[in-house]
């Protein structure tokens, strides 16, 4: 595309993009190490505000402690991006990155400080279309660039920031829907492999966990935060280089930094291929030793017409061939670019490739079921057979049937599949009371109270406190109060619930009593008797009051 045509539109968007992977790529390993080292803390602590939000017992009293935490370590890794694109901008203008001074660092602190946060509120409401999402989006991602501390002005760093967000908003709008389709394939094989590795631990190592005994403990909200935040982590420096490279693309339209560095480039260029001259003069030519007269080989004119031809199909000797319809080569468009032509081309070859079969089918069938009179035959049949009209009637009483035997298999396929009535059959699979490997998980709270009754009215009392004590643990492990185990003691669960339930006296007093009803009862010599299977049920009631 021309210089002029880039000022007018900006660089087109996937080139933009893979621009932005080299210089990714070629730039300094100290600028992703600035960056990750403020990320990485913001995404791992805003993980464990949300897991301790949704799953904490206590969360509500620490909520103010936990969410200032969470805007400081906001604040902190927009500080590092500012840091971050800094060391790239320095990289892009191969200039030696500028000092890091503390009147630099307090005026980096206060603009992205002062900025950023407004962008979580900002941001919801453009994407709701009240405001633009897509310039709304580009201002906060120049301001972290443009606010690294550099411009003393708080007013300037706005108004630039403004000013680039309203440059090339095609170019914009296309980029970020490029990153966002690259984002979800990134997406999906986090998400691949996050719930692929415990299979993988047990089909090599042999270890259990909970997703290969139940894989839809995958469908969580935890699992897709996490998902969701390494996905982040992976597109989010290219999202960056991507904003760093329009403001150096839309500060060069005044400054003139594009040919500066252009100009560098040349220079080193040069430098390189003098050096390289110079130690080839040097000493480095090789030696010269008389040789032997080359023999030469008589080579017909034809073969050597031929490769000749060979030759000048290469690339090096690409000047002769037809020019390129946008006026580019394959090393200007990039590999992503030329990947997408070449499998394009492709496609359209298949395509093509197709309609030529099906005319060649619907050619033979027209020569087969057709008959062509021949020239100067003017009289009929007179006894001929007429061999197409044959093949026609077969080939229709062939088809006839073959739609009768589909109709007939779909028939039979969708009758074996009606619902068939079975008689109901009580299940087999209930807890055996008496082992002492019982554990409150096996059944529901619901299923234990109703083995509860059913065992009180067959007089097995021993066995119904048992019961209602399992279906207690089960109710306070649905309520994340315990956390069920085939090793914890009735001691374990009792500790574990003075911990997380101390706010509660009523439910500690309640289950210390049924506790020590149980323990007196099942381990002990006390006998069961209705009413103290009765005051169980009250303590119970209790407990799933509080």
């Amino acid at each position: 595309m021309k210089r002029a045509a880039i000022r007018r539109h900006g660089q087109p968007a996937l080139e933009l993009v893979e621009a932005a992977v080299r210089l990714l790529r070629a730039a300094p390993a100290g600028a992703l190490l600035a960056y990750y080292a403020g990320t990485a803390p913001c995404v791992l602590g805003l993980l464990y505000f949300l897991a301790d939000m949704s799953h904490g017992a206590f969360a509500r009293r620490h909520l103010f402690e936990a969410a200032l935490g969470a805007a400081g370590l906001y604040v902190w890794m927009k500080c590092w991006h500012a840091v971050f694109a800094a060391k790239l901008r320095a990289h892009l203008l191969m200039e030696p990155e500028n000092p890091w001074t503390a009147a630099r660092i307090a005026r980096l602190v206060l603009v992205q400080t002062a900025v950023q946060p407004t962008g979580l509120f900002v941001r919801l409401l453009a994407a709701q279309v009240l405001l633009p999402y897509v310039w709304t989006y580009s201002f906060y991602q120049n301001v972290g660039i443009l606010g690294d501390g550099m411009e003393p002005g708080f007013g300037v760093v706005l108004r630039d920031a403004v000013r680039q967000a309203r440059l090339w908003p095609r170019q914009a709008h296309v980029a970020l829907l490029q990153l966002f389709g690259f984002g979800l394939l990134v997406w999906i094989n986090v998400t691949a492999v996050i719930a692929g590795a415990p299979w993988l631990l047990k089909i090599f190592l042999g270890i259990e966990s909970m997703v290969t005994r139940d894989p839809w403990v995958l469908l969580n909200t935890t699992l897709l935060a996490a998902t969701l935040a390494a996905t982040y982590l992976c597109i989010d420096p290219i999202r960056k280089a991507v904003f760093v490279l329009r403001c150096f693309q839309g500060a060069s339209l005044h400054s003139g930094d594009d040919l500066r560095v252009g100009l560098k480039t040349l220079r080193h260029r040069a430098l390189a291929a003098a050096a390289l001259l110079l130690m080839g003069l040097a000493g480095f030519a090789p030696s010269v030793r008389a040789e032997e007269p080359p023999t030469t080989v008589p080579v017909e004119s034809g073969q050597l017409s031929e490769s000749l031809d060979q030759v000048l199909q290469r690339r090096e000797f690409a000047w002769r061939l037809p020019a390129v319809k946008d006026g580019r080569t394959d090393e200007e468009k990039g590999w992503l670019a030329t990947f997408l032509e070449t499998l394009w081309k492709r496609l359209r070859g298949l395509v093509r490739t197709a309609f030529d079969w099906m005319g060649k089918i619907r050619e033979w069938f027209r020569k087969t079921f057709q008959r062509e009179p021949k020239p100067g035959d003017t009289s009929d049949s007179g006894g001929r057979v007429d061999w197409p009209a044959v093949a026609r009637a077969t080939f229709f009483v062939l088809l006839g049937g073959l739609v009768v035997l589909l109709g007939v298999l779909l028939w039979r396929h969708f009758r074996g599949r009606r619902p068939r009535i079975v008689a109901a059959q009580p299940l087999a699979a209930v807890p055996d009371l008496n082992a002492e490997d019982v554990t409150a998980d096996q059944l529901p709270e619901d299923g234990w109270l109703t083995l509860a009754r059913d065992l009180m009215q067959s007089g097995q009392l021993r066995l119904a406190l048992r019961a209602s004590y399992l279906a207690s643990l089960a109710h306070l492990g649905h309520r994340d109060f315990i956390r069920l185990a085939r090793h914890k003691s009735n001691r374990d669960y009792d500790r574990e619930l003075q911990r997380r339930a101390r706010a509660q006296p009523e439910l500690l007093t309640a289950f210390d009593r049924n506790l020590c009803a149980f323990e007196r009862s099942w381990y002990g010599e006390h006998e069961v008797t209705a009413e103290t299977l009765g005051d169980f049920a009250q303590n119970l009631d209790r407990i799933r009051a509080c």
